[in-house]
């Protein structure tokens, strides 16, 4: 992550790429429960296509915090644990404002 310079065409570049991989692996996993027996879709099509885009608010949220998480200096876990809480308030904010 530091290997680049810090500029808005690398901003820009990791909004992107979180946004797409937050879709993909909440599309990923829906397409893949769809072959448990007791899960059924009304509109499947609908389930994969929009379920998937509010599915990956949580990821939205989440893959950041992971890597935040995750950097070289270590973090206590105080710190872990509020941030952790603060990701999950902005997520149910941005359910509740997708959803307004």
């Amino acid at each position: 992550r530091t290997g680049f310079v810090d500029n808005r065409a690398r901003f820009v570049f990791e909004c992107v790429a979180i946004g797409a991989m937050s879709y993909t692996t909440a599309f990923m996993e829906s397409l893949t429960i769809c072959g448990f027996p007791y899960y059924d879709f009304e509109n499947r099509h609908m389930a994969y296509t929009l379920g998937s885009a509010f599915y990956g608010i949580y990821f939205l949220v989440s893959f950041p915090m992971f890597l935040r998480v995750n950097e070289t200096k270590p973090m206590p876990m105080s710190q872990v644990f509020w941030e952790s809480m603060g990701s999950g308030m902005a997520v149910l904010c941005l359910l509740d404002f997708v959803r307004v």
